[in-house]
């Protein structure tokens, strides 16, 4: 969430005439099917997503580090670049060593980055936000940024919606992340 989403709850709390929030985390895929099913009015997704029948607003785009075992050989590196993760096979969220199992969520994929099974792009803010024992971070400055949004379905004609991304849109003005 690039440290964007309690300040953007706090910001449409503070808006006269909001509602309550229910936050209902999932996983990296499960966001846009939840909103075209109508279980979720709006969610934070990280490009790239399936948009379709969904409107959405860009809140930040920050560097990529590539997240590795300790133990790793790149792990001795200071700056890695994507040709160094050329030889990987990819997937939507980056680079991948053996995949002998799939994350869905961070606390997933970070296990399994620690157990040597995978190697993820990841933004910047994650280094930051979730030290892991056994886990190093690693700046890839020629990867592409990665991109936050707040998403909603097109049909959506709610006021509070409308709040919450405006409140999204204010929160990721205030809040850059590195």
């Amino acid at each position: 969430d690039a440290g964007l989403l309690e300040p953007m709850l706090k910001r449409y709390a503070d808006e006269p005439g909001s509602v309550p929030v229910a936050v209902r985390l999932c996983g990296w895929r499960e966001s846009p099917r939840l909103l075209r099913r109508g279980e979720a009015d709006v969610a934070l997704v990280h490009e790239p997503y399936d948009r379709t029948g969904l409107d959405s607003e860009t809140l930040a785009a920050e560097p990529r580090v590539v997240a590795l075992a300790a133990d790793h050989p790149l792990a001795a590196r200071a700056v890695l670049a994507l040709g160094d993760l050329e030889p990987l096979p990819e997937d939507a969220f980056g680079p991948r060593v053996r995949a002998h199992g799939e994350g869905h969520d961070l606390a997933q994929v970070l296990t399994l980055v620690a157990l040597g099974e995978t190697v993820r792009l990841l933004p910047a803010s994650v280094a930051g936000r979730y030290p892991r024992p056994g886990v190093v971070y690693r700046p890839v400055p020629d990867a592409p940024p990665a991109v936050l949004a707040i998403a909603w379905p097109q049909q959506s004609r709610s006021t509070a919606v409308a709040a919450l991304v405006r409140a999204a849109v204010a929160a990721a003005g205030a809040v850059r992340p590195p």
